[in-house]
């Protein structure tokens, strides 16, 4: 066994340690999970260390630890039943980020835990802090320098002609041998080349929506050679692949491979998309004119959390409700709620609103209870950090489904673009819910400022209900609501108070925050 560092004083012989081990699955046997565990081993003999459970991640980055569920499930554990010490094979492989290696650092060792790197020389006096963080910048430095180096790498091949990823309908990878690795075997890269089995029936279709056909008349012209759906097309004539152009790294490269269609063509189609009244940036878009559902957009199922739909229902029983999302698409069998009727769901909350959460006697005691509750907002700042971290891997995730989309149409990515477009809105919905209790518990109001603009907001409700305007009374509930989970005789309401109205003129609140908070309503459809 090599000479690895000895363990710490306070990890004494006989203490109970954990050992993490990942792999980011590359080709060397520095990097596997399974040399690691060998060494780890031997190690605990030697130092007679009892080595209770071992956490494994497989072929995942350390640039995050979002789906590191080895990693997961030890902080999880670590809550419970800790151990006396972590055994780590170095700190790159607990984590390539700055911040994330910090903060769970940080909590194992406020949970009591020891952490030991086999590899890494941190020394045990007042400088360790020091050699830690200059470890977590060289480890954060060099994953940097990687991503740097392989995006590098891959435009240098896109320029020559050869392509990564999955090529469109209509094109085939033809694998290109460009060399040796290090470890000697060949260099496969691919180009993109014509589909004989396809080539033809997407030049025809190009051809056929340029001249104004639809998607319907299309679909009969190819006889379903290229799609079985017709949504798919939407996303194939918005692909500039077909142009012979790729796009890598925000850089076009033109004349990439071989073009299907001509710029005429590309022209012709686009400005049919664009005069499309139904197109998402279209001025006449029916959500640009006027949305006809109060709740749509912040509703969630009470049953499953699925976003709620909106029906008019059939043509022939004009009956308004709302739907669970996932049952709508999915089918009965996948949520247990119900249908709930438009009306009576808008009228209860609305009115749950006015005359329970726009009351003196409900702020005040959502602001005592929000200063009892959250006096010591240490751990709610560090969980608003976290969910924010969150949400920016959910962005990153969700921009790699929109790429994989545009490539490959895949039914898997629409599946997993909508799934993480819920993840971020609940979790935006979230962070806003937690930053509002962090301010809360701060805040101080006078009696007669919150009398006046109580008065003034229940005005702007009457107003609001008077105009049967639904866009006006839909900015006005985004003011008071961040989020309602509805079901068929009962309701959520996840509320806010937006308490910057105290600090107008004339008022004499010393702070101005949302105030945000939950209140059940019952039997509210």
């Amino acid at each position: 066994m090599a000479d690895y560092f000895p363990p710490p004083r306070d990890l004494r012989p006989g203490s109970t340690v954990w050992a993490y081990l990942r792999d980011s699955g590359g080709p060397t046997q520095e990097n596997s999970v399974t040399q690691q565990e060998t060494e780890i081993h031997a190690y605990c003999d030697r130092h007679n260390l009892a080595l209770v459970e071992t956490f494994r991640d497989v072929a995942k980055s350390g640039g995050s630890t979002i789906s590191r569920d080895g990693f997961e499930r030890m902080i999880d554990m670590s809550e419970i039943k800790p151990p006396h010490g972590l055994l780590i094979w170095n700190f790159a492989r607990f984590s390539r980020d700055e911040n994330d290696s910090k903060f769970y650092r940080a909590l194992l060792r406020k949970r009591g835990i020891i952490i030991h790197s086999l590899t890494d020389p941190i020394p045990t006096d007042e400088f360790a802090p020091v050699i830690e963080s200059l470890v977590d910048f060289a480890n954060a430095e060099k994953r940097r320098q990687n991503s740097r180096d392989v995006k590098r790498g891959l435009a240098s091949l896109v320029s020559q002609g050869f392509a990564p990823g999955t090529p469109p309908k209509g094109y085939i990878r033809v694998p290109v041998e460009i060399g040796f690795k290090r470890d000697g075997t060949p260099r496969i890269v691919s180009k993109w080349e014509r589909d004989p089995a396809l080539w033809d029936s997407v030049v025809l279709a190009w051809q056929m929506r340029a001249e104004g056909k639809s998607y319907k008349e299309i679909q009969e012209a190819t006889e379903g050679r290229i799609y079985k759906s017709l949504p798919c097309w939407c996303s194939f004539f918005k692909n500039k692949n077909y142009l012979g152009s790729f796009t890598f790294g925000g850089k076009e490269y033109p004349d990439h491979h071989e073009p299907a269609i001509t710029e005429d063509v590309w022209e012709a189609v686009k400005k049919i998309r664009d005069d499309n009244p139904l197109h998402k940036n279209h001025l006449r878009h029916p959500r640009r004119v006027g949305n006809p559902s109060l709740l749509t957009g912040f509703t969630y199922c009470l049953e499953c959390g699925a976003m709620m739909t909106h029906s008019p229902g059939h043509k022939d029983r004009s009956w308004r409700f709302y739907i669970c999302g996932k049952k709508d698409k999915q089918g009965v069998q996948s949520c247990t709620s119900r249908r709930v009727g438009e009306k009576p769901a808008e009228d209860a909350i609305l009115e749950t609103i006015r005359d329970k959460i726009l009351s003196p006697a409900y702020l005040e005691q959502v602001i005592e209870s929000a200063r009892l509750q959250f006096g010591d907002t240490s751990d709610l700042e560090r969980r608003i950090a976290l969910a924010r971290r969150n949400v920016e891997d959910l962005e990153i995730a969700i921009h790699r489904t929109l790429r994989a989309i545009e490539k490959t149409d895949s039914d898997l990515a629409y599946q997993r673009h909508a799934q993480l477009e819920q993840e971020r809105a609940q979790g935006k919905a979230e962070i806003d819910h937690m930053e509002s209790q962090l301010a809360a518990a701060k805040i101080e109001i006078t009696p007669e400022a919150m009398t006046l603009v109580l008065d003034a907001w229940r005005d702007q409700f009457n107003q609001a209900r008077e105009s049967n305007n639904i866009r006006f009374i839909r900015t006005w509930l985004y003011r008071f609501v961040s989020k309602v989970e509805l079901g068929y005789n009962r309701a959520r309401i996840y509320f806010t108070y937006p308490l910057i109205d105290f600090s107008l003129p004339g008022n004499s609140s010393r702070h101005a925050y949302p105030l945000r908070g939950g209140t059940d309503k019952e039997n509210a459809p």
